[in-house]
């Protein structure tokens, strides 16, 4: 799990900061991905599966015409790699309802600010709302 936060982590601090995940970013993390599932010789079955959020989301994205960050697909599809199926659905409904809470304090802030802001077009970048949800899964393993 060390080596999932470090890939997150990395992946959710360039997304912040360039609104893209690089690509040496995701081949790096599904190398290191692949040997982790080759030392805990998990089966390709159970990997694939896991990888089914993330081909999900590719798949809205490119129906959706880019709304959905392809990056986003990606990162979940390298993911795969590390999560099992069910980490992988949990971390991305928790992941949503992060940045739900935050978008909806973004807009109560401009309805109660000046109400100019125009919020309609503003993206954001949806992994580093993932870091908490991460976090949140930890803390589930354990209880």
């Amino acid at each position: 799990m060390n080596l999932f936060f470090v890939f997150l982590g990395t992946a959710a601090w360039q997304d912040l900061r360039t609104r893209s995940i690089s690509l040496e970013v995701l081949a790096g993390g599904a190398a290191v991905g692949i040997i982790t599932c080759i030392w805990k010789e998990r089966l390709p079955g159970e990997i694939v599966l896991a990888m089914i959020p993330g081909i999900t989301l590719l798949l809205i994205g490119m129906l959706t015409r880019g709304l959905l960050g392809e990056g986003d697909g990606w990162f979940f599809i390298v993911s795969g790699f590390f999560l099992g199926w069910q980490e992988c659905v949990m971390l991305l409904i928790s992941g949503q309802i992060f940045c739900g809470i935050f978008g909806l304090a973004i807009m109560v802030g401009a309805q109660i600010g000046t109400g100019r802001e125009n919020i309609r077009k503003l993206r954001l970048p949806f992994l580093p709302f993932l870091l908490p949800a991460s976090l949140w899964i930890v803390l589930m393993r354990m209880i």
